[in-house]
C-alpha cells in the first residue's frame, strides 16, 4: 500500500499514508519529502517521497507495513526501490542541541516481522547509499526463521559512519514477487 509514499502535502515528521512510524521513543518520525531540512530532489515516482535518518545520538529511523498474506519461510521473493542520499539535509542534533549536517552516507535494511510470534529477521540491506541521485536497488528475500506478515524498512548507519547523522531517500518501492518457493 502506497508503494511510492505519496501525501497531500510533504512534512516533516509526518510517515506517508499506509506507513507505521518505526522509529526510537522520544524522536521525531520520519519526513515526507521533498522541502523538508533542505531536501530538495524531486520524487522518482509522483510528488513525494520518504525521508529517513540516522543521528549521532545512536537513534535511526524507519518505517514498516502489514502485508496482505505472508512470506513464506524458505521461499524466495525479489523486490525493488529506489534510493539516493540528500546533499544538504540540517535539522537539530540532540547530542550538540546545534544545527547540524545530516548528509553521511547510510544503508537500508529490510526486516521480516511475524506480528503475533513477534520474530523477526533481517532479510536484505543495501550497499551505503552516498548518491544524491535515484539508483534502483533490488533485493532478494529469503526467509529462513519464519513466516512474515509485516515488512519493515529502516535507515542505518554505512560502515565507518556508526553514531553519525545522515539521511536515505526512499522512493517507488515494488511489488513482492515470489520467484521460488
Amino acid at each position: 500500500k502506497n508503494a511510492s509514499f505519496e501525501d497531500d502535502k510533504p512534512a516533516p515528521g509526518t510517515v506517508p499514508g499506509g506507513w507505521l512510524d518505526l522509529g526510537a521513543p522520544g524522536e521525531s518520525p520520519p519526513d515526507t519529502q521533498p522541502g523538508q531540512f533542505g531536501v530538495n530532489l524531486p520524487a522518482r515516482d509522483g510528488k513525494t517521497y520518504l525521508g529517513l535518518a540516522v543521528r549521532d545520538n545512536n537513534t535511526w529511523e524507519g518505517v514498516g507495513q502489514r502485508l496482505d498474506g505472508f512470506l513464506k519461510k524458505d521461499s524466495t521473493y525479489t523486490f525493488s526501490v529506489w534510493l539516493a542520499r540528500s546533499n544538504s539535509f540540517l535539522s537539530m542534533s540532540r547530542t550538540t542541541g546545534q544545527e547540524a549536517k545530516y548528509n553521511n552516507p547510510t544503508i537500508l535494511k529490510i526486516w521480516g516481522v511475524n506480528t503475533e510470534t513477534r520474530e523477526e529477521e533481517l532479510l536484505a540491506e543495501s550497499t551505503p547509499i552516498s548518491h544524491s541521485h535515484w539508483a534502483l536497488f533490488t533485493f532478494i528475500l529469503q526467509p529462513t526463521v519464519a513466516d512474515f506478515d509485516e515488512i519493515d524498512l529502516m535507515a542505518y548507519y554505512a560502515s565507518g559512519f556508526e553514531q553519525k547523522n545522515g539521511n536515505l531517500l526512499i522512493d517507488n518501492c515494488s511489488a513482492i514477487v515470489k520467484i521460488r518457493q
